[in-house]
């Protein structure tokens, strides 16, 4: 904090209700409370180590109650003065007593007692007294003998919202609403502040998204790419594969799309084995049958690599050519690569960040899929676009994301969900147990790689830690190759091995030569890998539920039973317990962001939406999600720019925003 108005917007985290005043024969244990009286009995005692203490009693007609401050000598307390405590109330030896208790004298203004009271993030040497002081004078000012002494530092704010929007929402005046956030009147008062203030919050990151799409899609002219019923019909027919209902509609939806001069910005989302590969192929066949080309990114090579052998499969000997463009390609390979791009003699480039290098240039292209995009950076995404002139792109990825918190946080783009997996897909069968299993699981696990299926073995760590028992990877390595599994073909793989490396291991581990696989979360996303039936997590409380969703996504890929085991020792996870009773994306990923909140949920990235001070994007309020968005609208179509003077203080928060979450 630097500043006043740094001040005013430190809201409280949390609230002390000492708003009702008790008779001291009244106070129960273990309930914050308030209570009157006169203070009897002052001592300030200092104990043989030193360290001092003040003991009191507070009596009222009721009763008495015993105060305690340990640690300091509160000179200023003295016998006769009547005061107001408050806190928690304990019983010690039959006796009522307050430990550490607030304390204010009767006829001051109630600040810490007698109140709904704030309670701040603090750093070391800050005290919650003087936090919620200082608040205190900036929020409401301080008088003297009736005449200011200082002013509240509130009387020189402008309400950023425009009066049309503040009345037609029913939302309380911006200073009304601080005032009430730090020192409520009330609980309804702190309820009408807050949702205020919510508003604003998610009002500005709605705003902020939407002038992203705006400024994208107004000045672009994209492509219309489209192709007949009964070819599109032809070509799915050509897979062999018949696909869901959910595939088709979200077919769909990109078809209506990518038809339109309005460039295409839509997040395709569903599980592992869903469908979305077909569903992209089939977009990208339609923006070559019109002429254009088609570009797929993928997070990893060996993942490129088998995007190309699947297209290939699905567009058949007469479809459109493929070209696979990576960074282990020999110079003259890059070089001929980059010559056949730039001619239009491909179709179709799957490739990894290769595709974004300078010297990459496109003839015509149309279409823009990026793989796993969680994987890849905004900036990397905007250069992707900048290969051609306005292109379609979709996003695809197999972490399911809530649709409340993609509406708030993917405002900029619209969503299609495959909800329905493929019929034929069978279920992994999910079980939680703790490391005193594992002498019963080595064996077990022994006899399926016995019977030619493989495995996976995925660990929280690298390397082993000194401040943490965890199970790493190296040491699970080092102990299967020489005890459980000395006569099994093994490898490590993890994020620090050399590219080429592990890229060599997972070709091997694919192709059936490495029948288990020690890896951290590097394989979270990889190849299909069909014999491998085995998913066994250890310190699996380390990992986030949408993760072990898309770990245990690895194996369940085949035709054989297949089983997904954590091992964890921390009782009543509710991660865990949710991953063995739910199989369904959506819902693990609605109950992983209730359980983590929003920034742990969307990785390191984008963790500053975890700093959001009002809005629970876990639990986003519906009402107020579709107040914003028609508000948020309004607003631009009316003020597309944010350029008029009534808007300046909102544009004002929209840049501050965005500067601090870093999601532009």
């Amino acid at each position: 904090m630097q500043t006043i108005r740094d001040l005013v917007w430190y809201l409280p985290r949390a609230y002390h209700d000492f708003s009702e005043i008790r008779p001291i024969d009244q106070l129960m244990p273990n309930q914050e409370q308030t209570a009157e009286g006169v203070l009897t009995n002052v001592r300030h005692i200092r104990a043989f180590a030193g360290k001092p203490r003040t003991e009191a009693e507070l009596v009222d007609r009721t009763g008495r109650v015993r105060l305690v401050w340990f640690g300091r000598e509160r000179t200023e307390l003295s016998n006769g003065l009547r005061v107001r405590v408050a806190g928690k109330v304990e019983i010690f030896r039959g006796m009522r007593q307050f430990i550490r208790p607030q304390l204010e004298r009767v006829g001051q203004e109630a600040v810490h007692t007698g109140r709904i009271s704030p309670i701040y993030k603090l750093t070391e040497g800050l005290t919650e007294g003087w936090m919620r002081r200082w608040l205190h004078t900036a929020v409401l000012g301080e008088k003297e003998s009736g005449a200011w002494r200082v002013r509240p530092a509130l009387d020189a704010m402008t309400d950023p919202l425009p009066e049309t929007v503040r009345l037609r929402y029913g939302l309380s005046q911006i200073i009304e609403a601080l005032r009430e956030v730090h020192f409520p009147s009330d609980e309804d008062a702190l309820a009408a502040a807050r949702r205020r203030l919510a508003f604003d919050e998610l009002l500005t990151l709605q705003l902020g998204m939407l002038l992203r799409r705006r400024r994208w899609t107004v000045a672009a002219s994209a492509p219309a790419l489209s192709a007949e019923d009964r070819r599109v019909a032809a070509w799915i027919a050509e897979t062999g594969l018949a696909p869901t209902a959910a595939q088709e509609r979200v077919l769909a939806e990109i078809r209506s799309d990518i038809a339109k001069t309005a460039p295409m910005s839509r997040l395709l989302m569903g599980d592992v084995g869903s469908g979305k590969t077909l569903v992209a192929a089939i977009a990208m066949r339609i923006a070559v049958d019109s002429g254009y080309q088609a570009v797929l990114m993928a997070p990893t090579e060996l993942l490129a690599e088998q995007h190309v052998k699947t297209l290939e499969r699905y567009f058949g000997a007469g479809g459109p050519r493929t070209l696979l463009l990576s960074g282990s390609l020999r110079a003259k390979e890059v070089r001929e690569a980059r010559e056949r791009i730039a001619g239009g003699l491909v179709d179709v480039v799957v490739g990894t960040h290769a595709v974004l290098e300078s010297d990459v240039a496109f003839a015509r292209l149309g279409l823009a899929v990026v793989d796993e995009q969680h994987r890849f950076g905004v900036r990397q995404r905007s250069l992707l676009r900048e290969k051609g002139r306005d292109p379609h792109v979709l996003l695809t990825t197999a972490t399911p994301i809530p649709r409340t918190l993609a509406q708030t946080i993917y405002r900029d783009l619209d969503a299609s969900y495959i909800d329905q997996m493929p019929p034929g897909r069978q279920a992994v069968r999910t079980e939680v147990r703790t490391s005193d299993a594992l002498d019963r699981v080595w064996p077990w696990l022994l006899q399926r790689l016995g019977e030619g299926e493989q495995a996976f073995i995925v660990c929280p760590r690298i390397e082993d830690s000194e401040e943490e028992e965890v199970a790493s990877a190296e040491r699970t390595f080092e102990d299967l190759s020489s005890g459980a599994l000395r006569d099994v073909p093994l490898a490590l793989l993890h994020g620090r091995l050399p590219a080429d490396r592990r890229e060599d291991v997972m070709r091997r581990f694919a192709a059936g030569e490495i029948k288990a696989l020690v890896a951290t979360t590097v394989v979270e996303v990889g190849i299909d890998v069909p014999n491998a039936t085995v998913m066994l997590v250890l310190g699996a409380e380390r990992f986030g539920l949408a993760q072990l969703h898309q770990l245990r996504g690895r194996v369940g890929r085949g035709e054989k039973k297949s089983f997904c085991i954590v091992i964890s020792d921390k009782e009543g996870s509710a991660r865990l317990e949710a991953l063995a009773r739910e199989h369904d994306g959506f819902k693990l990923a609605q109950e992983d962001l209730r359980i983590r909140g929003a920034g742990e949920f969307l990785g390191a990235r984008q963790s500053g939406l975890d700093e959001l001070r009002m809005v629970d994007l876990a639990d986003v309020d519906p009402t107020l999600l579709r107040e914003t968005s028609a508000a948020a609208e309004a607003i631009l179509d009316a003020d597309p720019e944010l350029m008029d003077r009534e808007h300046g203080d909102i544009a004002a928060s929209v840049e501050r925003m965005w500067r601090r979450y870093a999601l532009a």
